[in-house]
């Protein structure tokens, strides 16, 4: 076998694509039933026992060209009346010509004048122009099928097909097999003509067959039209830098393009019930105005068209079988979108063996010409942070059967677009602008009272490690652990305050509500407020329920004073939550940090229900001190016991010491409104009378007293608890296995 590279057939372009194929498909139907094909890149390579110049004299001297007639246009020049004269031209002299060669194509050219001879009989004609009636255009279509030649229906199959409904046509060859102003038959007859007929240079023919296979750039192009596949020549003369010679038609091109669509015939598929069909065409989507240059959302496109690549030698019934079967799944059924088709090469939801695809967005350009417009090309492999997208995606597909205001209509392009950078290979950085705009689209139709009634909020299908892939982002990643942490907060079962995600957006459990219960949207300039009233709310909340209940759920070590919990302390703090390093804490309560960018990764987190605790590290800033007062309260505000190897004063031996604290209802609401002395001296004296004395007898903070409020909502572990007692009481703590993010420089003591 021979291997040559087809270099003027190479993908970037959907002519090329076609080329190749259909130069694969007549080599192997008329002379070499073992030639393969496969792409190195975008190049063709063709496996053939054929030398490179025995494969041009095959195909300048004994190609046998297809078999392609469209009796259903009027413009196929079988209508005889005198409208279309070039066409009625060159099918004459194609039907008329001696050459051996047109044999098959003569013999189809007769049958489709014996399908309207017969459809007129019947009375299926159309008036002045129209070859046909419009309301029988689909029985002149089955009298096609029963009536061409069985080698002259692939062509049929791919330029209409008959559903129950109605006639369904592939936009790869337009409609039925015309575009505009361009009838694909009348030009390919031309193009034979000029090739193979009365008159055809035979020495140009191979000339133009070595630019259209090998790429040879010295071969002077027809001043003609040049179609869809090329969109870069298909302005006509003088539209283009590549313009060569004196045009930019190569008439072994078209002739090849058109062997070449033979392979995407259409199918009509039943959906739903047996009373409705539908067409099914091969690798063909809906257009998603992403991912190209030439996106807009107000284009007249008919759809895209995926081109699939593969890297090792196929032969035509592979290939063939491949492209009839279409399949490129995403959500458990056929893609049916650019972005949907690209998710699914994301997820291997395509036939093994495939290495990427081109894709081909098939556009009105050039007045109404539709244009098959390069829009680059998608690798086939396995990325796992798509599959986090999947469930947010069928929420968006809900919203997008909607009529959409304007600005909602503009916050679900901005999310689909991450979702297609994240599916083509955008990593963690499309990833996190996706949690970002999916939370800007949740607000946007939390806003939208015409919204509201139709669709619910999202709430997550099952937990997803969001901060798995996040993680990876090059820079941001203390602004995004510390929203994931703030996300993460939940209640158990057995008592519980208000979800986080109720106090801090417009959602209420299910349903909407017109404003979040602190009365603040999460942005950069409001979340310190926004978190230290949401942690206000709750511990009146959950005080409230305490005093009516008389239920202590956290006692601590202090005498009763009397049988008011309140009195006693309440713990407000979430029990579950993705734990955070107290330096982290430490930076967002000294207000170190970004807030524009904790807001915004906190927005999508929680439209995104997210709640699930990761096994990834969290980053460690550098070593410091904690601000005194951050250290002095954190050890409050958390669920756990908290143990400590304390002096025996009777003894003088250490012993374990176990103590649960809890703050008092007020701290919150006094230490945003006067600052950490209105608290501190409360603070100490409940340690001291829960056996843990302080070694100083004044507290001031250096954080501000709203962003202090704010972080002491954060989750930390026990052990960090532990390690803030230490450094303001005379203790030792006791090591723990789940402590599992350092709170003291290499080699330091709690």
């Amino acid at each position: 076998m021979n291997r040559i590279p087809l270099n003027g057939c190479r993908a970037d372009v959907l002519a090329g694509y076609l080329q190749a194929l259909g130069l694969l498909r007549a080599l192997a139907t008329q002379t070499d039933p073992d030639a393969r094909l496969h792409w190195s890149g975008d190049v063709p390579v063709l496996h053939t026992c054929l030398a490179r110049d025995d494969l041009l004299t095959w195909l300048t001297e004994a190609y046998v060209p297809a078999p392609i007639v469209s009796p259903w246009n009027s413009g196929s020049g079988f209508a005889g009346n005198g409208k279309s004269k070039s066409a009625e031209q060159a099918l004459a002299e194609v039907r008329d010509s001696p050459e051996p060669r047109f044999s098959r194509l003569r013999e189809a050219i007769l049958a489709g004048e014996r399908v309207v001879a017969e459809g007129r009989r019947r009375g299926w004609g159309g008036k002045k122009d129209e070859l046909w009636a419009k309301e029988h255009k689909a029985d002149v279509v089955g009298l096609c099928r029963a009536t061409l030649p069985d080698d002259a229906l692939p062509w049929l199959d791919v330029a209409v097909t008959l559903t129950l409904d109605d006639l369904a046509f592939n936009a790869i060859v337009g409609t039925g097999g015309n575009f505009g102003r361009q009838e694909l038959v009348k030009t390919y007859y031309e193009r034979l003509l000029t090739l193979m007929g009365p008159t055809a240079n035979r020495k140009r023919s191979r000339e133009w067959a070595e630019a259209a296979l090998l790429g040879r750039e010295d071969v002077p192009y027809l001043r003609d039209t040049v179609g869809q596949y090329d969109p870069g020549r298909a302005g006509g003369i003088h539209s283009s830098p590549d313009e060569k010679g004196d045009g930019f038609a190569n008439p072994w091109s078209f002739v090849l393009v058109m062997e070449g669509t033979l392979l995407f015939a259409a199918s009509a598929v039943r959906r739903n019930a047996a009373s409705r069909s539908v067409e099914a065409k091969p690798f063909f989507t809906r257009a998603t105005p992403l991912g190209h240059g030439s996106a807009a959302e107000d284009e007249a496109t008919k759809g895209e068209q995926w081109a699939p690549l593969w890297d090792r030698s196929a032969g035509l019934a592979e290939i063939t079988h491949l492209i009839g079967e279409g399949r490129a799944q995403w959500g458990g059924r056929h893609a049916a979108s650019g972005l949907e088709f690209a998710m699914a090469l994301a997820s291997l939801g395509v036939d093994r063996g495939l290495t990427g695809f081109r894709r081909y967005v098939i556009a009105e350009r050039l007045g109404q010409n539709p244009l098959a417009i390069p829009a680059g090309r998608v690798t086939v492999v396995s990325r796992p942070e798509e599959r986090l997208v999947g469930a947010p995606y069928k929420w968006i597909a809900r919203l997008n059967r909607m009529q959409l205001p304007k600005g909602v209509a503009t916050a679900v392009r901005r999310v689909e677009r991450e979702m297609f950078d994240l599916a083509t290979g955008g990593g963690p950085a499309s990833l996190a602008r996706f949690v970002i705009e999916f939370g800007r689209l949740h607000e946007a139709v939390a806003r939208s009272g015409a919204l509201r009634s139709q669709i619910k909020p999202y709430r997550a299908e099952s937990p997803q490690d969001w901060l798995a892939t996040l993680d990876k982002l090059p820079e941001g990643r203390e602004e995004l652990w510390l929203a994931a942490g703030i996300a993460s907060l939940r209640d158990d079962g057995s008592k519980s305050g208000p979800p986080i995600r109720s106090l801090l957006t417009r959602v209420r459990d299910t349903e909407w509500v017109d404003a979040p219960a602190t009365g603040l949207d999460l942005y950069g300039a409001t979340l310190v407020r926004a978190l230290a009233e949401a942690h206000r709310l709750r511990m009146i909340a959950i005080s409230a329920t305490s005093a009516n209940t008389g239920d202590d759920a956290n006692p601590t070590n202090e005498p009763a004073v009397n049988d008011d919990a309140t009195v006693r302390g309440v713990q407000t703090a979430y029990p579950h939550g993705q734990w955070l390093p107290t330096r982290l804490v430490d930076r967002f309560a000294r207000g170190e940090v970004d807030d524009d960018l904790i807001a915004d990764y906190l927005r999508g987190l929680l439209a995104l229900d997210y709640d699930r605790q990761t096994k990834v590290k969290a980053p460690l800033p550098p070593w410091r001190t904690p601000d005194p007062a951050l250290s002095l309260l954190l050890p409050f505000f958390g669920p756990d016991d908290l143990t400590f190897r304390v002096l025996d004063r009777t003894t003088g031996n250490e012993v374990q010491h176990k103590v649960r604290l809890a703050p008092r209802p007020e701290w919150i609401p006094r230490l945003i409104a006067r600052g950490v002395p209105a608290i501190a001296d409360d603070a100490l004296l409940r340690l001291r009378l829960a056996g843990l004395p302080p070694v100083v007898s004044r507290l001031t903070g250096a954080s501000p007293p709203t962003r202090l409020a704010a972080a002491l909502l954060m989750p930390v572990s026990p052990h960090a608890r532990e390690r803030a007692v230490a450094r303001v009481c005379a203790v030792k703590t006791v090591p723990r296995d789940t402590d599992q993010s350092p709170e003291t420089p290499e080699g330091g003591s709690a």
